[in-house]
């Protein structure tokens, strides 16, 4: 779900590395076409249908919001990023050991099953045995930690944390040189192997850590019990969406189960070859599934069995229960650290503008569709709204700025009984629900600014419009055929001209995409003809006050303070998490 670029800069250098270690078999017979694709497509498949889709995995925890990411969390990482080296490493040498193959060339085996190794010595040796030297001593196999590390550092974590991993394993290698048996050598075979991979796994934390301070944090939430937030219950329905967790366990089976390629594909038997030559076709149009640039029919026929099997989503939209999608960015806002300042600062600084020129300044704050439906997304009972954290301290603060902060959230999950307030497949609130929302915004202008509410009914013409579209998120998630997936989303609206917008009235109305939905004609529920349909929250509010509205789509300080010239009111209407 992730795009390449993150494994790009450890996919040239694990490429320049097993080109550098391919040694030709000498005597060999020259392989099979066969042979070469199936190794080919083996390769490939380890790299695009594994470590690609645990980047998503990882990204979700090594950026998760510090109150939201638990143990589990910490420790389905460890599990990834040890799958994650493995896969790469061997899916590259296999990658170009099936091309030497396609030139006929057979050349000497690159991997010799690592995760059935049962002492750390081995463990390297199997891993990457054309950088060991000659010789049987544990220091030989330096130069395959040096690679893990240095991949490593180039991936997820830091030259520190790579560095303290180095020598860790180090001093593993030369504790073992110097018994001349694996550091786990007392106990049967089968639990050696298991005890070496649990001890990689945890050191493995090392990997995608600042450094020691940092692991050690990991390590004790690893190991201990915490009480769960919502916000961690929500990273963790993440991590363990079927979706991931199927490539997780294909991960790990790959990584352990799966015996040596080279004596797969050259069994008489040409299952393996078949899987691996059908496999090739599968991991290209896996990796680019959501490319803008391919074609849409290509891109849907690569999500349809992702989210038909799995019920998972893409980079961009949610799925949840019951045909419900999300923007991915509403779940990024409750569970990921925050890339941006927000909008609190900024409104702060314009709140003070116009008091200086006594304007006051209402704030409009919309929640979010994950934070009305929470249990689409997360079975649960939930007595409110799911807000983003920390957003009850930024509506306080701008309060103490002088801001007139109204918070629709209790209100419209009051009416939850009654009706969704948002749309299944749309990122939209309800035509009713925005109603309802124009209805107590109005409500509070007449409260607090009578004389801005006119008595007299304009002369308006009310139209009904009857709308049905697949939905924004679905059209992003399938662009080709998303209502055969979903269905359609249907709409009746109330069109009512005679209050255009007019740059003279005394109250300006300004926000983005919450302004635009039912009423420009590009948005949801609009016939994209050009012509606006005058159904949308500026629309509505305006009927309500009896009075035209002057209205801007944008959120710029700059140009709402230029437009509040004059002006008696600003009202901003703005998602509650973009706050």
């Amino acid at each position: 779900m992730l795009s390449l670029k993150p494994l790009l800069p450890p996919l040239v250098v694990l490429l320049l590395v097993s080109v550098a270690t391919l040694r030709r078999a000498e005597g060999a017979e020259v392989p099979l076409k066969s042979e070469a694709l199936g190794r080919l497509g083996c390769g490939l498949g380890k790299i695009c249908l594994l470590v690609l889709p645990l980047e998503w995995l990882m990204h979700l925890v090594l950026h998760g919001e510090p109150q939201a990411v638990s143990g589990k969390a910490w420790w389905l990482a460890a599990m990834t990023q040890t799958c994650q080296l493995f896969l790469l490493i061997t899916g590259v040498a296999d990658v170009v050991a099936g091309l030497a193959g396609l030139k006929g060339r057979r050349v000497q085996e690159m991997h010799h099953a690592p995760g059935r190794a049962g002492g750390f010595a081995d463990l390297w040796r199997r891993l990457m045995p054309g950088l060991v030297s000659g010789g049987g001593a544990a220091v030989q196999c330096v130069p395959v930690l040096v690679l893990v590390a240095g991949t490593a550092a180039l991936w997820h974590g830091t030259i520190t944390g790579a560095s303290v991993w180095f020598v860790l394993h180090y001093l593993l290698l030369m504790l073992e040189g110097s018994r001349r048996r694996p550091l786990l050598s007392p106990l049967p075979p089968p639990l050696r192997v298991i005890g070496v991979l649990l001890i990689l796994t945890v050191s493995n934390v090392l990997l995608f850590s600042a450094g020691l301070q940092e692991a050690l944090h990991e390590w004790r939430l690893m190991f201990t019990d915490s009480r769960p937030t919502v916000y961690s219950l929500l990273l963790d329905k993440r991590i363990t969406s079927s979706w991931l967790q199927s490539v997780l366990a294909l991960a790990i089976l790959t990584c352990v189960a799966l015996p040596r390629l080279g004596w797969l594909l050259g069994l008489p038997l040409l299952t393996w070859r078949v899987i691996g030559i059908l496999l090739l076709p599968v991991s290209l149009l896996m990796a680019v599934r959501e490319s803008i640039r391919i074609p849409a029919p290509v891109r849907a026929a690569a999500q349809w069995p992702v989210s038909w099997f799995w019920g998972e989503g893409s980079s961009r939209v949610h799925l949840g229960y019951d045909g419900w999608l999300f923007p991915r960015h509403e779940l990024d806002r409750r569970t990921l650290r925050r890339k941006d300042a927000g909008l609190a600062g900024s409104i702060t600084s314009l709140a003070a503008e116009l008091k200086a020129r006594g304007i006051p300044l209402m704030l409009v704050a919309v929640p979010a569709k994950l934070a009305m439906h929470p249990d689409q997304m997360l079975r649960a009972e939930y007595p409110a709204a799911v807000q983003p954290p920390g957003f009850r301290e930024v509506l306080d603060s701008l309060t103490r700025a002088g801001v007139d902060v109204m918070d629709l959230a209790p209100a419209l999950w009051g009416r939850l009984v009654k009706a969704p307030s948002h749309y299944a497949a749309d990122s939209h609130w309800t035509f009713e629900t925005m109603k309802e929302a124009a209805g107590l915004v109005a409500r509070r202008i007449r409260e607090k600014h009578p004389a801005l509410h006119m008595e007299e009914t304009p002369l308006i013409n009310a139209t009904i419009l009857e709308r049905s579209t697949p939905g924004d998120l679905a059209v992003q998630l399938l662009p080709f055929g998303a209502e055969k997936m979903f269905g359609l989303e249907h709409a009746q609206l109330v069109s009512i001209r005679g209050l255009e917008p007019d740059k003279g009235s005394p109250v300006l109305l300004a926000g983005g995409g919450l302004l635009r939905v039912f009423e420009d004609a590009s948005a949801s529920f609009g016939l994209n003809d050009g012509v606006d349909q005058h159904a949308g929250f500026p629309t509505q509010l305006a009927a309500l006050l009896g009075r035209p509205l002057d209205v801007r789509t944008d959120l710029e300080p700059a140009s709402i303070t230029q437009a509040a010239a004059g002006k008696k009111l600003v009202v901003l209407v703005v998602g509650a998490d973009q706050l």
